[in-house]
């Protein structure tokens, strides 16, 4: 019962409300209208045995008879304690029958516990149909989750699907406007290497600089004054150098997405092979056009003859047979001729159809050629870019090596300099305790009367003389 899918607990639910449904049927219809479930009142009963609903008299007798017997009487107890209550609980509303079940059963059997436990055994109980319905919950619950795997495969499919629409989407995109990032991004780009040399010019300067200070080492002060300034300056450097860094890698990006559209877009040398194309086109429409012109006339020539045959034939209508037969057969003559000149006409524009068709498929194949030219130039340029970019990424590391080292000199010399003030200031500490303790002795001596004038002025003048060395030494 208490694994984490409580698949236990699901079957005794369900196995309870058939009992209700089956031997309570009006209490069971007045639960479905009023949508309270058998789990929000009998899931306590199962789980604790009735230990956390009856008085513990009452709970200990039902859980000896739960230890010898099983969950069977859990089931004979649920449905007595209904079969007692159901008058009561079919005039209640939902709230109110879960008051009843908090409030009213778990102190209604306090006085009477033999009542509910000779009730319950007079429960009608079939093991049989229990273990069918086991086996009828258990295929319910697995054809669920197939359910719930085909829907979240579904999902997944429909999520797949959508991020491959918004892909196409996003790639209908104008050939001019592709133009026009892809100048963008490399005018950008010139910007960028523009920046990223003059900052490599001021890492030199700066080098060239950190060098002078080092050969120059008089003051103190003003060697941490100019370490403090090359330490801003290198700083200062190094986030020019990330700026840089980071629009170079995003010019990289743009101009590989610019390369990868501009497949489709034509080559600049190819214009003049385009432009004798196009002459050629013009020439054979000319030819064509001059053709068609032709036949027309072939065709209204003809209609005039044919237009001045009938006429003649007209006023000839009462000649002789044989005249008329010669007639007949000349009429015939000429439609065979105007026939024949109106397929010749429709055979030169089916050839002019021809001749148009082959052009586009040589437009076609052109363009497929420049498309093809295109793609190996830009994979050429890309190659170049990348080499570049490896050198430009070898240099900086190279830079920034140099840096470290100067910045490890720069500090060690710090110290170095902050070791020597201390040093300095405990000699002069030092020497003041013994200027104290020789002006202690001399006032000693002069109350005493041990020493001389000479000797007093010749011990002050050699402490002075010593005074002066130590102070050369610390400087």
């Amino acid at each position: 019962l208490f694994r984490p899918s409580m698949a236990e607990l699901g079957i005794c639910i369900y196995q309870f409300e058939y009992l209700i449904q089956d031997q309570l049927p009006e209490l069971h219809v007045h639960f479905r209208s009023q949508s309270f479930h058998t789990s929000m009142y009998a899931s306590s009963w199962f789980l604790t045995i009735f230990l956390t609903t009856f008085s513990l008299p009452l709970a200990t007798r039902i859980f000896d008879i739960f230890m010898y017997e099983g969950l069977e009487i859990v089931f004979r107890i649920g449905m007595a304690m209904l079969q007692f209550n159901q008058t009561e609980l079919m005039q209640l509303d939902m709230e109110g029958m879960s008051q009843h079940f908090q409030k009213v059963i778990p102190q209604q059997f306090d006085g009477c516990p033999d009542k509910l436990v000779l009730k319950a055994y007079q429960v009608k109980y079939n093991a049989k149909k229990m273990k069918k319905l086991e086996k009828e919950y258990t295929t319910i619950k697995n054809k669920e989750m197939e359910e719930q795997i085909e829907i979240k495969r579904l999902r997944t499919e429909n999520r797949l699907l959508k991020q491959r629409i918004e892909t196409l989407e996003k790639g209908q995109v104008t050939r001019a406007q592709e133009a026009e990032e892809n100048y963008v991004i490399k005018r950008e780009l010139a910007v960028a290497k523009q920046q990223f040399s003059t900052t490599s010019e001021k890492l030199e300067q700066a080098q060239s600089t950190i060098q002078e200070l080092q050969e120059l080492r008089c003051d103190h002060r003003h060697k941490e004054e100019v370490v403090m300034q090359l330490k801003m300056e290198v700083e200062q450097s190094r986030l020019r150098e990330a700026e840089s860094l980071t629009a170079l890698k995003e010019m990289q990006d743009k101009v590989l997405e610019m390369e990868k559209r501009s497949n489709a877009l034509p080559d600049e040398n190819n214009i003049a092979r385009l432009q004798e194309e196009l002459n050629g086109l013009k020439l054979r429409e000319s030819e064509a056009v001059t053709s068609m012109k032709e036949m027309h006339q072939q065709v209204k020539n003809l209609d005039e003859h044919w237009q001045c045959h009938l006429s003649r034939t007209g006023v000839r209508w009462k000649d002789s047979p044989r005249k008329n037969a010669a007639n007949e057969l000349h009429n015939e003559l000429m439609t065979v001729r105007f026939s024949e000149a109106q397929a010749q006409a429709e055979l030169r524009e089916l050839r002019h159809k021809v001749l148009e068709l082959e052009t586009q498929n040589q437009v076609n194949s052109n363009l497929l050629n420049r498309t093809e030219l295109a793609c190996s130039s830009l994979q050429d340029k890309l190659q170049y870019i990348t080499a570049q970019n490896k050198g430009l990424q070898t240099q900086l590391s190279e830079i920034r090596r140099k840096q470290a080292e100067v910045d490890c000199k720069n500090k060690e010399e710090v110290m170095a300099v902050r070791f020597r003030e201390a040093d300095s200031i405990a000699a002069i500490a030092e020497l003041r305790q013994r200027i104290a303790e020789l002006e202690i002795q001399r006032e000693e001596g002069r109350i005493q009367g041990q020493l001389n004038n000479s000797d007093s002025n010749q011990i002050i003048r050699e402490l002075k003389d010593q005074i002066a060395e130590l102070k050369t030494e610390s400087r």
